[in-house]
């Protein structure tokens, strides 16, 4: 029995999403583990990666079953590199502008990538993420991180 598959972009995107959690899973191992009482440094990327393989999983099996997905569109090059570009700007602005300014910003170029960019949603949905930023990683689980930038801090 061959195998044919009806869905070209469900099976590429299970592909990567096998692809992406196990070189998480393998590249984790590089750090303990540790236990589910006690956990590693690896615990989590590795049950992440773990799961996302078979979300992955799941998906090439229904790439092979429903013809929903449909082909592969075009990959815009300019839509991904100003999402890299947001990426890379968070890392280069969180020690000089502070997490919430520095989320602000990530999120304004990741909208400016999507085709349908509107400035009133984007400073909306920039300001409502910056804060739960903060809420989450700095008030709930006590990241040590600059909040704002140098020069307000105090």
């Amino acid at each position: 029995m061959a195998l044919h598959i009806r869905s070209t972009q469900d099976f590429c995107t299970g592909c990567a999403f096998v692809a992406f959690g196990a070189g998480t899973v393998v590249l984790a191992q590089a750090y303990p583990l540790g236990s589910a009482a006690r956990m590693g440094p690896a615990y989590f990327p590795t049950a992440l990666g773990a799961v996302l393989a078979g979300i992955g999983v799941l998906v090439l099996v229904k790439s092979l079953t429903s013809a929903d997905g449909g082909a592969v569109g075009r990959i815009d090059l300019w839509l991904l590199l100003r999402i890299l570009l947001a990426v890379a700007a968070f890392a280069v602005l969180l020690h000089p502008l502070g997490l919430v300014l520095a989320a602000i910003v990530v999120v304004m170029l990741a909208a400016w990538a999507g085709h349908e960019f509107r400035l009133g949603e984007a400073l909306v949905n920039a300001v409502v993420l910056a804060l739960a930023s903060y809420l989450l990683f700095v008030k709930a689980l006590g990241q040590t991180m600059p909040v704002w930038p140098w020069f307000l801090a105090g």
